[in-house]
């Protein structure tokens, strides 16, 4: 049986976050864990998320713009494609990645 594999999302924190200077945020589920880290910068989330990626493959890190898009993806561990039509959707619209 192969291993599940664990996903992280770096996308913008809410509003209320936001506010108190938080921009954005990793968020996975690592077995029963779950992840919610927040950060200042989109950059120090996506090093955040592929630091625990590493250590927890077959992983994978998708990030989002500011609008919900995917920007990318990074896998570790394993190969993972994103289905045909799948890019440039937003998180949770019909017919999206996820």
């Amino acid at each position: 049986m192969a291993a599940r594999r664990t996903v992280y999302h770096v996308s913008p924190s809410g509003e209320r976050a936001a506010a108190a200077g938080v921009k954005w945020q990793v968020e996975g589920r690592e077995g029963r864990r779950v992840l919610h880290e927040p950060h200042h910068t989109q950059q120090e989330a996506i090093d955040s998320a592929r630091r625990h990626a590493k250590e927890h493959t077959p992983a994978q890190v998708i990030v989002h713009a500011r609008d919900g898009h995917i920007r990318t993806a990074y896998a570790y561990g394993g190969t993972f494609a994103v289905p045909a039509g799948g890019r440039g959707r937003r998180t949770g619209e019909a017919g999206g990645v996820f």
